[in-house]
């Protein structure tokens, strides 16, 4: 199991040879993937229920289940909802990455935020994957938009 500081192994190796651009970080927990994004040149906005401090990165305080959070369309070239499933998010996050730019989504696969690598593939038909699986109770889909 990855640390809780550490980012996601196979976020780390889908990502690490991207450019950096405008990243937003979903349900971003301790940041973790925010500060090694924001560490490699992106533009980082993130947004989590509580509070956390990320020097050098917008936080945006936000409930996902309550709040109506607003995901801008056509604007980010990555969205990260790493490890927290909210299936109406799905549209949001898919119409808001730019043609080119890249989703990074896992989830649990037990419990209230259960879900699998075939609800991701469903939200996002025709998204070539970089990277994608299922283990250890996790499913993650890494992909980017076609365009």
């Amino acid at each position: 199991m990855i640390p809780n500081n550490q980012p996601a192994t196979e976020l780390v190796a889908a990502l690490e040879h991207e450019p950096a651009g405008l990243a937003l970080d979903l349900a971003c927990g301790s940041g973790r993937h925010s500060r090694w994004l924001g560490a490699r040149g992106w533009d980082v906005r993130a947004t989590d229920q509580v509070p956390v401090e990320l020097p050098g990165i917008e936080f945006t305080v936000s409930d996902l289940e309550r709040d109506g959070f607003t995901i801008e369309g056509n604007t980010w070239d990555l969205i990260v909802c790493w490890l927290y499933w909210q299936a109406d998010l799905l549209p949001g996050i898919a119409a808001g990455v730019r043609p080119g730019g890249l989703v990074a989504l896992a989830g649990k696969m037990t419990g209230r935020f259960a879900t699998s690598l075939g609800n991701y593939r469903a939200a996002f038909p025709g998204w070539p994957e970089l990277a994608a699986g299922e283990d250890e109770g996790r499913a993650w889909f890494i992909a980017r938009r076609p365009g």
